[in-house]
């Protein structure tokens, strides 16, 4: 259809929200990493080539590009690579800004060449050392999605 805009034409204008559900396939990769956070687990992939490890999995490696196609169990324990503190949550779209600090870190889990933003908890930011152990925390209802992770926190204490 071709639009004449010296045509004069009546036009509708609706404001407001439109809900709009749907689903989506993640891939073959990622769909086996949800199937493993129902299970409480976590299901990387190793290289064929270069023997790197993925969490979050991934089909391809990004260093020498082979297939990634073997899935690997890896252990709930990890070491924090980095953190920053922030008002604003990874998760929740309708509650993103709270008013208690929230910590975010990039935690590396053990036996992983590649690290994953989680929520680190029951930790004040000022005992965060960089390289401390950490362990998943789970959520109380497991869903398969992300938001199964709770959170991680300090192994053994501050």
């Amino acid at each position: 259809m071709t639009l004449n805009i010296d045509e004069e034409q009546d036009v509708s204008v609706t404001k407001g929200m439109i809900r709009a559900e749907f689903n989506f396939w993640v891939g073959i990769v990622m769909d086996k990493f949800y199937d493993g956070l129902q299970e409480k687990k976590f299901i990387g992939t190793k290289c064929s080539k270069c023997g790197k490890v993925f969490l979050p999995p991934r089909n391809r490696c990004g260093d020498c590009f082979a297939k990634a196609e073997d899935f690997i169990d890896l252990p709930e324990t990890g070491i924090l690579k980095n953190f920053t503190v922030t008002t604003y949550k990874i998760s929740e779209r309708k509650t993103r800004n709270v008013k208690k600090d929230q910590i975010v870190g990039l935690v590396q889990i053990d036996g992983a060449d590649s690290a994953m933003v989680v929520p680190v908890i029951n930790i004040n930011p000022e005992d965060l050392k960089i390289g401390m152990k950490l362990k998943v925390v789970w959520a109380k209802n497991i869903k398969g999605d992300p938001n199964d992770i709770a959170g991680f926190e300090p192994i053994g204490g501050v």
